[in-house]
């Protein structure tokens, strides 16, 4: 076969395996894996000796009450976890450029409730003199985001086809959150107060906070993958991608459920409030993605 007609065929062949220019639409499905996530809370409690509830007329307080006490500071730890990733994106391919807009869902799991730590001398102090139990920590964590990517194709003489890729977007970060702190039943073994009878009233009392924490951040991921060619419209592939958010989650403030086993309120015309926030809100995510051209 003469050298023209080697190199029309190899023409061919490479138009054939070559991707078409215009409008796609994918979907993806696979795997999130969330790291270990510290989370630090912090509230604006008045303390027990200054609860008026449970300490009415100000007893063995000095002036300790007189002014609002610096913030009380916690964290809980939850170890990294695997979970679900999904993800659907329409775009438009120039050759072996590809411009899409994606929507992306990852959902984990991690309810490993852990000891509190205590960040702070009043609380640790609180710990020493009347808390018998302190756990907390992430249950399920939910990651919507929307992403504009731009991916470049390396283009091989196979259907086989890597890329590579980096994007920029929006996503809204929802944490199912528990924090437990519960007295000790037995007023003997409370520190806090000499009277007795504000042992035994604060023996046993719990303050629970379970709600769903949010935050919407801003956010850039890299990604990379491999795609094969199963005709000239339809591909599949494996992807990776590592979404990165840009600054710290933060909630908005939240009511204790239960505060010292009353509602969050120590009768001086403010409510009780604590926001919670944590820098671990990236994931490795390892999609199968399918792809068809319009």
């Amino acid at each position: 076969m003469s050298r023209l007609a080697i190199g029309a065929v190899a023409l061919l062949v490479a138009s054939e395996l070559a991707a078409q220019d215009g409008l796609y639409i994918g979907s993806e499905l696979g795997a999130a894996f969330a790291p270990s996530m510290r989370l630090v809370g912090v509230d604006n409690d008045w303390g027990t000796r200054c609860d008026k509830l449970i300490n009415p007329d100000g007893l063995e307080t000095g002036g300790e009450c007189d002014a609002q006490p610096p913030p009380t500071e916690w964290t809980n730890e939850s170890r990294g976890v695997r979970g679900f990733a999904a993800g659907l994106t329409m775009g438009y391919r120039l050759g072996r450029w590809r411009a899409e807009v994606q929507y992306r869902y990852r959902g984990a799991p991690h309810y490993d409730y852990a000891p509190t730590q205590i960040g702070d001398a009043v609380t640790e102090e609180k710990a020493e003199q009347e808390l018998e139990k302190a756990v907390g920590g992430a249950g399920h964590v939910r990651v919507h985001g929307v992403f504009a990517n731009l991916a470049l194709d390396l283009r091989t003489d196979s259907r086989l086809t890597p890329y590579v890729g980096v994007g920029g977007g929006v996503a809204r970060m929802s944490i199912d959150y528990f924090s437990l702190w519960k007295r000790n039943g037995d007023p003997s073994l409370i520190t806090t107060f000499e009277d007795a009878a504000l042992r035994a009233k604060l023996a046993g009392t719990t303050t629970l906070g379970a709600t769903v924490l949010n935050d919407t951040m801003f956010g850039f991921q890299v990604l990379a993958g491999l795609d094969y060619r199963a005709t000239d419209r339809f591909t599949v592939g494996l992807k990776l991608t590592r979404p990165v958010m840009l600054g710290a989650f933060e909630s908005k403030p939240h009511e204790w459920d239960q505060l010292r086993s009353h509602d969050s309120t120590v009768g001086r015309g403010s409510r009780i409030v604590y926001t919670v926030e944590t820098r671990d809100t990236g994931a490795y995510n390892f999609t199968v993605s399918l792809r068809f051209a319009l």
